[in-house]
């Protein structure tokens, strides 16, 4: 008697269209805001070199930290709570500095 070759189902993360989506549209935003960022310094340059070297590696850095986290982000549900904790942190840090900046001014 002939049987039936049953198999069993396995499991697959689906990736939707939406979420590839959402992933392009963020990485689009992120290259206009700091390529726009870049080009101002290029055509309204500031007074001294050591300013604009400090303000392109600013922006060389704020950049490479918002890749990281659009991309990590997107990788499941360990990475949105890895980016939710880095900017829950974040925000107390600023918030602590702020308070701090405040208290503790320094003279020019």
């Amino acid at each position: 008697m002939l049987e039936p070759k049953v198999k069993t189902s396995q499991y697959v993360d689906i990736v939707t269209e939406k979420e590839t989506n959402t992933r392009k549209l963020l990485n689009i935003i992120g290259l206009f805001l700091f390529g726009g960022m870049a080009l101002m310094n290029v055509t309204n340059p500031l007074p001294e070199r050591e300013l604009t070297k400090e303000s392109l590696l600013f922006i060389g850095g704020s950049a490479i930290l918002y890749y990281v986290l659009v991309n990590i982000y997107f990788i499941g549900p360990i990475g949105r709570r890895i980016v939710f904790i880095f900017l829950t942190l974040f925000v107390c840090f600023s918030m602590f500095m702020a308070f701090y900046l405040a208290v503790n001014t320094t003279a020019h």
